[in-house]
C-alpha cells in the first residue's frame, strides 16, 4: 500500500465491511500503524460510521474498499460522513471492486458513478481511477464470495476542501473606474457642439432655417375633428371615456349627463323665477321653467342686449 499518502503523526480513518474484519485486512492496519508512528488508526464499521460519534475534522486520512472491497458503492450519507470527519484538505482513498472484468464499458460506468457521488458529496480534486493489483490470495477470497474470477479493483482519491463548513471569509471587490474618453477625443467631442454668438453672427458659418424644417403639410392646422377620440364608439358600442381619460371625452360625456338631467330644486322655488330664488341659486338669471323639464334659452335671451 505504498500509493498512500500517509506520514508519521496521521490520524487515519479505515472503514471496513462485512461481519468480521479478515486476517488481510488486520495485517494492513498493523502495517499502517507503523508508518504514522505517532499518530493512530482507527477502525469502523462502514454501516455503523454515523454511530461513532466522531467529533468533526478528526482524521487526515480515510480508506474504504482497499482489503475487503465490495460491488456496493458507498452510499451518500456515508460519503457526506466522511467528508465531515476528515480535516482541511484530508485525502480520501476508496476502491470500488468491478465484476466482469476492467473492460472499457465497466471502468467508464463505474468511474462516471463514483466520480459524480464523490463531488455531490462535497468532495474536490476527484481524479480518474487508477487499477489495483489484487493479490492471489485476496483474489481467492473474492471469487469466493461472489462465484467469479472475473474482477478488477479501482483506486478513487480525492480530498476535502481547504474550507470548513461554516467558515467565512472576506472578498475584496475591486470597482473598475468607467473608461473615459481619451483628451483629445474629448476635444473632438466638444467642439462639434460649440457655438459661441461670435459664431452665430459669423457670414461662413451656415446655420439652418427652422422654417425649412417644415414642410406645407407640417404647417396645416389639424381639423378639431380629426382630434376627437373615438374611444368607445361604433354602431353596437357605446361612448365611454377611458380610464384617467386625457383627450376630453370624459369632460364632454360629464356635460352631456349634466344638461340632460331634469332641474331640480332644493328649496321648491327655483324654477319659479328669479323672484323667489335664494341669493346663491344655481339658476339665477335664467327664465322661469317647469319643474322637471330640461332648461332651453331662446334665441333672443341668447343675444346680447344693444
Amino acid at each position: 500500500m505504498e500509493y498512500l499518502d500517509v506520514s508519521d503523526g496521521d490520524a487515519v480513518l479505515w472503514l471496513w465491511d462485512g461481519q468480521t474484519p479478515s486476517e488481510h485486512l488486520q495485517a494492513a492496519v498493523k502495517s499502517l500503524q507503523e508508518r504514522v508512528g505517532a499518530g493512530r488508526v482507527q477502525m469502523e464499521n462502514i454501516h455503523r460510521l454515523m454511530m461513532a460519534n466522531h467529533a468533526a475534522s478528526s482524521f487526515n486520512v480515510a480508506l474504504s474498499g482497499l482489503i475487503q472491497p465490495s460491488t456496493d458503492s458507498m452510499s451518500s450519507d456515508a460519503l457526506g460522513e466522511v467528508c465531515r470527519l476528515l480535516k482541511s484538505n484530508g485525502r480520501l482513498y476508496m476502491g470500488q471492486m468491478v465484476v466482469g472484468g476492467l473492460s472499457d464499458e465497466n471502468k467508464t460506468d463505474t468511474s462516471q458513478k463514483s466520480m459524480s457521488a464523490l463531488k455531490l458529496s462535497g468532495f474536490v480534486n476527484v481524479a480518474q481511477p487508477t487499477v489495483l493489483q489484487l493479490s492471489d490470495d485476496m483474489k481467492q477470497s473474492i471469487a469466493s464470495q461472489h462465484n467469479t474470477s472475473d474482477i478488477g479493483l479501482l483506486l478513487f482519491t480525492a480530498s476535502k476542501p481547504s474550507y470548513e463548513v461554516g467558515s467565512t471569509s472576506q472578498l475584496k471587490v475591486a470597482f473598475g473606474k468607467k473608461n473615459k474618453d481619451p483628451p483629445q477625443q474629448k476635444e473632438k467631442t466638444a467642439a462639434v457642439w460649440k457655438l459661441s454668438a461670435m459664431d452665430i453672427g459669423d457670414d461662413d458659418i451656415e446655420l439652418v432655417d427652422d422654417d425649412d424644417l417644415l414642410d406645407e403639410e407640417d404647417k396645416k392646422k389639424p381639423d378639431p375633428a380629426s382630434l376627437r377620440a373615438d374611444c368607445g364608439t361604433g354602431p353596437d358600442k357605446k361612448r365611454k371615456a377611458c380610464k384617467n381619460c386625457t383627450c376630453g371625452l370624459a369632460d364632454e360625456l360629464d356635460n352631456e349627463a349634466r344638461q340632460s338631467k331634469p332641474a331640480t330644486s332644493a328649496c321648491g322655488n327655483c324654477n319659479l323665477g328669479d323672484a323667489f330664488r335664494c341669493s346663491s341659486c344655481p339658476y339665477l338669471g335664467m327664465p322661469a321653467f317647469k319643474a322637471g323639464e330640461k332648461i332651453a334659452l331662446s334665441d333672443r335671451q341668447l343675444k346680447a342686449d344693444r
